[in-house]
C-alpha cells in the first residue's frame, strides 16, 4: 500500500479536469443529449442562446437589440471608409497594418495572456442551466434484496477470474452507456493547463451547497455523513434495533482525521461508543480537533504491527476481536470508511488502483457489524466487472442495498457512496471468500491479479440488479458531466455566481438537524467558573458538604429503621487516608484536563486519566490489584461512587440506582483495551442492603505481596476486559463502605409483610404510594448531602458481621 489511505481531501478528487484532446468529444456528446429532443435547427439555435444566460431564463433574443448592433456596425464601416480604409489593405501610408479588427482579450484570472484553451471558451454555451437539480430533499432510490439465501463456498469457488492486471478503462461499458463512460472518462482530465487555484474558485463559485463546507466540524465528511445519514432516516445514529439503555456501538475505517466520527459523537454524546481503524501518522484521527463531540469515546486502533493498513489481514483479525470482545460477541450497530488516496495523473484508473481499498473496506464491515446493522462506504467509479461483484456480494449479504452521491458531496466528481440496510445473517461464506480475494490481491502480481469475484453471466442473470447498477452509473455520471462544463463556464466567465448558495446552506443545514454556528473550540475555563456556568451557585453548596460516620448509636436510627432507602458501595479509603486519597469530586473540562476537588479548591489531577467536557463525579483513586504473593500486580483506577453531570448530560434529578446504570454505561463508553496509557474508570458495584448481602459482596481471602491475607472485594462481573489481561479480575481490599439515602425527605420506602411488595409512605401528610412519587426522589444534591460512611475499624464494634446480623432481623427473607 504505497499510497497512503485517507479520507479524500475532495481536491485530488474532486478537481474538475477535461483533456484538451477530449473536449470536443465532452462537448459534443454534451451536446447530442441537451438537444437530443430539439424540434428544428433554428430551436437549437435559440437553446444555446438561452443557455448563454446564468440564470437560465427563458427570455429570446429581442429583435430591436440585433437591429442595434447592425446599425452601429453600418456607422463604423462608413467612419473607416471616410478614413480611407479599403477591405484587404492596412490603414498605413503605404497600406500597411493590420487586416482583421483587434480582437478582445481572452485573458482569464492568473493565466498567461498568450495561453489558449481550446473549447473553454465555448464551455458557457454548452452548459445547460435546466439540466442541473438543486433541492435540499434527496431520495434514496433502495435495491431490494430478494434472495432468502446468502451465497456458499460451494457456489462462489468457480466465480473469482485471474488474469493479467488492466491499466485502462475505456473498454468497460458493460455497466453504463458507452457515452457516458466516455464523457465522464475525458471529464476526469479536465483543465491540466489551467491553475488550479482559477479552477478551485469557479469550483467554490458555481457549486450550489459550497458554502455549507464543513459547518461547525473539523472538516466536510462530518457534514457528509449528517446529509446521509438524515437521508437514510437516521438509521445510523437512531438505529430501530438499539435498546434505550444500549450504548450505541459504531466504527470508522479509513477515515482519518475523523470527520464521519465527530458527527456521530456530536449526534449522540458519550452515548456512542466509536473505534477507529485507519493509517498512522499523517492520515491519522486528529482526536484534540474533535470541538463538536466528545472524543474521550473513541478508540483508535493500529493492529498488532501498529501501522493501522486496512489490507493487512492480522489487522482484520485483531480489530474483529476488539470488537466482538467488547460488545459480548455481537458487534458493531454500523460501520463507516471513508478511504480514497492520491491518484494524480492517474485520475482515469482511479477505480483500479482503489479496488483493493473497496474490497477491505466491505471485508471489515461484515466481519464487525453485527446482524441487522448498517454500513456505509465512499467509492467512487464503478465501471469495472470487479466492482460490481463487490456490490453484488454486498447486495446479496443486506436486506437492501442504495449507490448515493450526496448534497455535500461535490457534483463535479466521481465520489458516491453505497449505504447497506439490515445485515443478514450467515455471511461467513463470502468473509471467506472475500479473505482470500484479499490474499491474492497482496500478491502483487500483475499477471494474476483479481479481475472479477463474479462472472458477468451470474450478474446477466440478475436484471433487476443489472439495472440498478447501469441506471446508478449513467445517472451519476450525467451529474458528473453537468458540474464540469458548469465549472468550465465559470472558469470562462468570472463574474458568473451561483445565486442559491446562501439559501441552499440555510435550508440543508436546518434539514439534516445542524445548527448553522461557526466551528469554535471548547471552553477551556477554570473548573470553578465552568461549574457557575453550568450550575446555580447555590446549589454547588453540596461541594463543602460533610458526611456522616454510621456508628452504633445512629444506625438503628437510619439504616436498621429505613433499610429499603439505602445503598452500600464497597470503597477502599479509610478513616486516616489523607485528604487527596478519599472520595471527593472530579471534574473534567476535556481529554486529559482533569481536576479534583481538595481542600476546597480544584487541583490538577496528575494520574493518566481522561474524562469527557463538563463532567463532575464524585469518585475515589483504588489501588486495583491482579494475582497473589510475588505475581500481583497493582494499577490505580478512579471508581465512580456517583455522578452528578455525564458529558454535560445533567442527571442530578434522577433516582440514585438510574445515576448508577447511566453511569455505568458511561464508564463502558470510556473504557480502553491497553490500560497502560490512561487509568481505568468504572463506576463502583451498588448494593441494596437485603439478607443476601454477605454472599452478594464476593468478600475472599487474597495473599498480598508481603505474604499477608486480606479480605479483598472482588467485583462478580467484568464488563470490559484489559488487552493484555483479558481473564483476570481485578480486586480491592475495601476499608469503608458507602451509605447512599435514596429517598427525599418526608419519604421513605418499605416492604408489606404479607406480600412482600415494595411501597412509598409520606410521613409528613401519613399515605402510601404504590409507585414512587417524583418528590420522592432524592436529587443527587440530597443524597450526597444524607450520604454515610461505614468505616471498617479494627475494635469490631461495627464490623460486618455485626451489621449483617442486624440486617437479617429487620429484613424479612423473600
Amino acid at each position: 500500500m504505497e499510497s497512503r489511505l485517507s479520507e479524500s481531501s475532495d481536491s485530488g478528487t474532486e478537481e474538475a479536469r477535461l483533456s484538451l484532446s477530449g473536449w470536443s468529444t465532452l462537448e459534443s456528446g454534451v451536446s447530442k443529449r441537451v438537444h437530443e429532443d430539439a424540434a428544428s435547427e433554428s430551436d437549437s439555435e435559440e437553446s444555446s442562446k438561452k443557455r448563454a444566460r446564468f440564470d437560465g431564463s427563458e427570455t429570446s433574443v429581442d429583435k430591436t437589440a440585433a437591429d442595434t448592433r447592425e446599425i452601429i456596425g453600418d456607422k463604423a464601416r462608413m467612419m473607416m471608409a471616410k478614413m480611407g480604409y479599403r477591405t484587404g489593405v492596412g490603414l498605413g501610408k503605404h497600406g500597411q497594418g493590420r487586416l482583421e479588427p483587434v480582437e478582445l482579450s481572452k485573458q482569464r484570472g492568473r493565466r498567461g495572456l498568450g495561453l489558449h484553451i481550446p473549447g473553454l471558451e465555448n464551455a458557457n454555451l454548452n452548459w445547460d442551466p435546466t439540466e442541473e437539480e438543486i433541492s435540499v430533499q434527496e431520495d434514496m432510490e433502495w435495491l431490494e434484496n430478494t434472495h432468502s439465501e446468502i451465497p456458499t463456498i460451494q457456489h462462489m469457488e468457480e466465480w473469482m477470474s485471474l488474469g493479467p492486471s488492466k491499466k485502462t478503462i475505456e473498454d468497460e461499458t458493460t455497466f453504463c452507456d458507452p457515452a457516458i463512460l466516455k464523457n465522464v472518462l475525458n471529464s476526469k482530465t479536465v483543465f491540466d493547463k489551467l491553475d488550479k487555484h482559477e479552477m478551485r474558485r469557479a469550483r467554490t463559485r458555481s457549486n450550489p451547497y459550497e458554502t455549507i463546507r464543513g459547518a461547525f466540524f473539523l472538516n466536510r465528511a462530518a457534514v457528509k455523513m449528517a446529509n446521509i445519514d438524515k437521508a437514510c432516516d437516521f438509521i445510523f445514529t437512531n438505529p430501530k434495533t438499539i435498546k434505550s439503555d444500549e450504548l450505541l456501538y459504531f466504527a470508522d475505517v479509513c477515515a482519518g482525521p475523523g470527520g464521519f466520527s465527530e458527527y456521530v459523537l456530536w449526534k449522540k454524546k458519550w452515548h456512542a461508543k466509536g473505534f477507529g481503524f485507519t493509517l498512522k501518522d499523517e492520515n491519522d484521527f486528529k482526536l484534540d480537533d474533535f470541538y463538536a463531540g466528545p472524543c474521550e469515546t473513541f478508540h483508535p486502533f493500529y493492529g498488532p504491527k501498529e501501522d493501522g493498513n486496512v489490507y493487512d489481514p492480522e489487522n482484520q483479525k485483531s480489530f474483529y476481536k476488539l470488537i466482538m470482545e467488547h460488545t459480548n460477541g455481537l458487534g458493531l450497530h454500523f460501520m463507516m470508511s471513508d478511504g480514497g488516496f492520491s491518484v494524480d495523473g492517474q485520475e482515469n484508473i482511479q477505480e483500479i488502483l482503489s479496488k483493493q481499498l473497496y474490497l477491505c473496506q466491505c471485508l471489515v464491515a461484515l466481519m464487525i457489524v453485527r446482524t441487522g446493522g448498517h454500513f456505509v462506504t465512499k467509492l467512487f467509479d464503478l465501471f469495472t466487472p470487479f466492482s460490481a461483484g463487490l456490490i453484488y456480494l454486498m447486495y446479496r449479504c443486506f436486506d437492501k442495498i442504495c449507490i448515493f452521491k450526496p448534497n455535500s458531496s461535490r457534483p463535479a466528481n466521481s465520489e458516491r457512496y453505497l449505504v447497506c440496510q439490515g445485515k443478514k445473517s450467515g455471511i461467513e461464506d463470502v468473509k471467506e471468500f472475500l479473505s482470500h480475494a484479499n490474499r491474492l490481491l497482496l500478491q502483487n502480481d500483475k499477471d494474476r491479479d483479481v479481475m472479477q469475484l463474479v462472472p458477468l453471466e451470474e450478474l446477466e442473470a440478475e436484471s433487476t440488479f443489472m439495472q440498478y447498477l447501469i441506471n446508478s452509473n449513467n445517472i451519476l455520471g450525467r451529474k458528473q458531466v453537468t458540474g464540469l462544463l458548469k465549472i468550465a463556464a465559470f472558469c470562462q466567465d468570472t463574474t458568473l455566481t451561483e445565486p442559491k448558495q446562501a439559501d441552499m446552506r440555510k435550508q440543508c443545514l436546518e434539514y439534516w438537524g445542524l445548527p448553522d454556528k461557526t466551528r469554535t473550540a471548547p471552553n477551556t475555563s477554570r473548573p470553578e467558573d465552568r461549574l457557575r456556568s453550568i450550575i446555580q451557585t447555590s446549589t454547588l453548596n453540596f461541594l463543602n458538604s460533610k458526611s456522616t460516620e454510621l456508628t452504633i448509636e445512629n444506625m438503628s436510627e437510619s439504616i436498621v429503621k429505613y433499610p429499603y432507602d439505602w445503598y452500600c458501595i464497597p470503597c477502599q479509603s479509610c478513616k486516616s487516608s489523607e485528604d487527596d486519597k478519599k472520595p471527593t469530586f472530579y471534574m473534567g473540562i476535556g481529554r486529559s484536563k482533569v481536576f479534583h476537588y481538595v481542600r476546597g479548591h480544584w487541583e490538577r489531577v496528575q494520574m493518566p486519566l481522561e474524562l469527557p467536557p463538563d463532567t463532575l463525579v464524585y469518585a475515589e483513586v483504588v489501588t486495583e490489584m491482579r494475582g497473589e504473593h510475588r505475581y500481583q500486580r497493582r494499577s490505580p483506577a478512579l471508581h465512580i461512587l456517583d455522578a452528578y453531570l455525564l458529558g454535560a448530560e445533567d442527571i442530578s434529578k434522577n433516582y440514585v440506582t438510574v445515576r448508577w446504570e447511566k453511569t455505568k454505561r458511561f464508564c463502558e463508553a470510556l473504557w480502553k483495551p491497553d490500560a497502560r496509557t490512561y487509568a481505568r474508570v468504572r463506576v463502583g458495584d451498588l448494593y441494596t442492603l437485603d439478607q443476601n448481602l454477605e454472599q452478594r459482596l464476593h468478600l475472599h481471602h487474597c495473599s498480598m505481596k508481603n505474604g499477608t491475607k486480606a479480605l479483598a472485594y472482588v467485583p462478580s462481573k467484568f464488563p470490559y476486559r484489559d488487552s493484555d489481561k483479558n481473564d483476570e479480575p481485578y480486586y480491592f481490599v475495601p476499608q469503608s463502605f458507602l451509605l447512599l439515602n435514596g429517598s427525599a425527605i418526608p419519604w421513605s420506602s418499605h416492604r408489606s409483610r404479607k406480600q412482600g411488595v415494595l411501597y412509598f409512605f409520606n410521613s409528613k401528610k401519613g399515605w402510601n404510594e404504590r409507585e414512587r412519587p417524583i418528590d420522592a426522589v432524592a436529587t443527587f444534591a440530597e443524597t450526597f448531602t444524607n450520604r454515610m460512611v461505614w468505616y471498617l475499624p479494627p475494635d469490631g464494634r461495627l464490623s460486618m458481621e455485626s451489621v449483617f446480623l442486624q440486617l437479617k432481623d429487620v429484613i424479612p427473607a423473600k
